[in-house]
């Protein structure tokens, strides 16, 4: 998804320079849309890690 929302913002960055104006809500959109991506993917990562750190300590049958 993430590479998808890029593209989206390099094709609409080629119609902005070729039609003008038009295209600046979208891409600000888009690029709203990224960060919140991005940034659910950072709370992923962090979680994966804490649940890595946790499980190699011994405690994952804790959980369970």
């Amino acid at each position: 998804m993430i590479e998808r929302i890029e593209r989206a913002l390099v094709l609409l960055a080629y119609f902005i320079e070729r039609d003008g104006d038009f295209w600046l809500p979208m891409y600000e959109r888009f690029e709203i849309e990224l960060r919140e991506l991005k940034a659910r993917e950072d709370t992923k990562a962090r979680a994966r890690r804490r649940l890595l750190a946790y499980s190699e300590a011994g405690a994952l049958k804790a959980i369970r």
